[in-house]
């Protein structure tokens, strides 16, 4: 049996065979790297999808907010008209701490952090007006519009990010269309800064249900 591996038969057989078997392993080396990557990206897509849900959650959070404020009739002290006070806070953006947004699109994470900061800038804008001018600096119409338009922002990426990673909110009651409340208000804030009319107090209507914050002008204070 020796003998024929001596021969120049034996030795081409040989070489076909060793040929073969690196050919087997060179393959079967491609099957267990292709194994080894897609164990590695699965984690990473179940962790970017976490990511995104953590965060459609958070800009979901955000967009009630700014539904409820653009909302919230704010209520005057009758003793003195340039104090006055919401119902409900100014809405905040609080994205998932300790976030590695390398795991997201990159323009779709930098459009969530510009939002966030925006969002800020908002708050440190209002804060900045002169609300001893007349008609208060047009603080309640920037206001209205100003998170009007940041929620309907958000709610497009809210959109963007279900489609994109399959995700999906709970159901929401069928009148509570924040879509076309939120434009309605950017549409009225409009149409306000168009006249820049004077703004006086604004009074709570009869029947309200909101709790009062201030005392009533003709009520003697005990």
């Amino acid at each position: 049996m020796t003998q024929f591996f001596e021969t120049t038969q034996g030795i081409m057989a040989m070489g076909a065979f060793i040929g073969a078997g690196g050919l087997a392993a060179g393959s079967l080396l491609t099957i267990v790297i292709g194994f080894a990557k897609s164990g590695i990206n699965r984690p990473q897509k179940t962790e970017a999808r976490n990511l995104a849900m953590m965060t459609v959650l958070a800009l979901d959070d955000f967009v009630g907010a700014s539904y409820a404020a653009i909302h919230d009739m704010p209520e005057f002290n009758p003793m003195d008209e340039g104090e006055f006070a919401f119902h409900v806070p100014d809405p905040t953006l609080a994205l998932p701490q300790g976030a590695n947004w390398d795991l997201l699109d990159h323009e779709l994470s930098e459009e969530i952090l510009w939002l966030s900061n925006r969002v800020k800038t908002l708050s440190y804008a209002l804060d900045s007006l002169d609300l001893s001018k007349p008609g208060y600096d047009g603080f309640f119409e920037r206001r209205q519009e100003g998170y009007a338009g940041l929620a309907a922002e958000a709610m497009d990426i809210i959109e963007r990010m279900l489609e994109e990673f399959d995700l999906t909110l709970p159901a929401k009651p069928d009148f509570y269309r924040q879509r076309e409340g939120l434009v309605s208000a950017i549409q009225k804030a409009g149409e306000n800064n168009s006249r820049r009319r004077k703004a006086g107090p604004v009074a709570p209507s009869n029947g309200s249900n909101v709790l009062q914050l201030f005392p009533k002008a003709n009520e003697d204070a005990e």
